[in-house]
């Protein structure tokens, strides 16, 4: 018997991911669009059907709608049958203190009794808002033979990023020894990667030990520095690409990795599995692109017109670049139409924007924090939201957000300068 298949998936999937901004605004982060064609969440589940594990319990919670009709019943990656699917777990409303989760294991502890009905020998947890491509079966099979409570998947990050993961030391046998959760002078930059490999029965003490007796409602900082000395875990290093895109500089850098054959991010070779973005098919004519066109070294959705010039850049479905447009170092989602003659510049443009001729975007200098988000925004991207229009021939600076659903051409702007926040 394959060690994956009395194995549990828990997978969180309810984040806020408040650091994306106005891209996580209206959609659950594991929801937000990535690659050209994919969601965040959608790598989190082909690895889970590439590892041949066969039911997950997805907990949702911020905005769950989208995340929810994207993910249906699991049928795109092959998660349907009489054992196998996607159940969604939102929190237990209504019930006393249980309205809403307090955390990473109070999600789990939650939904105690959904994992105990199906009597797993172990449970995976997993994050659905990180880019990767894993095999779960071999880090299961790693658990089992090292007789381990709990296994981590970690991998090194550079020292000055340890203070965002909770981070580990261990042995030279691979024993966790030490486990300091998002401090500043780590003793490691070996990072958790947010991938749990449980005993159940372990589990089921350590949760009720903590979150039961609420002590703390977190894996990072409550259960596991609790379980050290008193259980086995063991130091699984993943050494391939990871990414978390909890940041708008990281988000828009990983779809930029997608355009770099050297970076180990490859949608084609990991076999990404996707939802249908258009009904039941999600049928697109071909992309076309016009006598006057230029792509280059960019991923360019179906149904996409392009007649001007596109580089360095991430197209989702149905977006229109206009004669004379030019899109660089860009990030453009679905249905998005770029108005003739204008120039879009290191920015993230959602879905349904429109952009009237001779518009700019990205056209500042970047050396002023977003004035609102600065903790969010200083790396000089601009961010459009959903459904914005940008009238004709107005000139958005560099670090801008635009809120969703907001018609500039109400303003009466001739710019937005570097910085500048308008319609949130």
């Amino acid at each position: 018997m394959r060690p994956a298949r009395d194995t549990l998936v828990m997978l969180l999937a309810g984040g806020v991911g408040s650091r994306l901004n106005i891209l996580a605004s209206e959609r659950a982060k594991p929801a937000v669009p990535f690659g050209g064609g994919f969601r965040i969440i959608d790598f989190t589940l082909s690895s889970v059907m590439h590892s041949g594990l066969e039911l997950v319990g997805l907990l949702t919670q911020y905005r769950p709608l989208s995340l929810m009709d994207h993910v249906r019943n699991g049928e795109p990656w092959d998660l349907v049958g009489r054992q196998r699917g996607v159940r969604i777990l939102p929190p237990h409303t209504g019930k006393a203190d249980s309205d809403w989760y307090k955390g990473t294991a109070d999600a789990i502890y939650q939904n105690l009794a959904f994992m105990a009905d199906r009597q797993p020998d172990k449970v995976l947890i997993l994050s659905g808002d990180h880019i990767y491509r894993m095999d779960y079966e071999q880090m299961i099979a790693a658990h089992e033979s090292r007789r381990a409570d709990l296994t981590i998947a970690a991998m090194a990050v550079p020292w000055e990023e340890t203070q965002r993961f909770g981070v580990m030391v261990a042995n030279e046998d691979g024993w966790i020894t030490e486990f300091q959760e998002k401090v500043k002078n780590a003793k490691s930059n070996l990072a958790s990667m947010g991938v749990y490999v449980f005993n159940f029965a372990a589990l089921l003490e350590e949760l009720q030990a903590v979150v039961g007796a609420k002590k703390g409602y977190d894996f990072g900082k409550d259960v596991i520095p609790g379980m050290l000395g008193r259980r086995q875990m063991l130091c699984y290093p993943f050494r391939g690409y990871w990414r978390d895109v909890g940041t708008i500089k990281s988000y828009h850098e990983a779809n930029m990795d997608c355009l770099d054959p050297g970076s180990g991010l490859d949608l084609r070779g990991w076999e990404i599995r996707t939802a249908p973005d258009v009904g039941p098919t999600g049928e697109r004519s071909p992309t076309r692109l016009g006598n006057k066109a230029s792509v280059v070294n960019s991923l360019v959705g179906r149904g996409c017109v392009i007649e001007g010039e596109v580089a360095q850049s991430v197209l989702f479905p149905g977006v229109v670049v206009k004669r004379g447009a030019v899109v660089r170092d860009s990030i453009v989602m679905q249905n998005t139409v770029v108005g003739g003659g204008c120039q879009v510049t290191y920015s993230i443009i959602d879905k349904h924007c429109r952009l009237g001729d001779g518009a700019a975007v990205g056209a500042g200098t970047g050396t002023t924090a977003n004035h609102d988000f600065p903790a969010h925004l200083d790396c000089g991207i601009s961010v459009i939201g959903k459904g914005a229009v940008i009238p004709a021939g107005l000139r958005i600076g560099r670090n801008c957000i635009i809120g969703p659903g907001a018609d500039l051409s109400r303003h009466g702007l001739k710019t937005v300068a570097d910085g500048e926040t308008v319609g949130t």
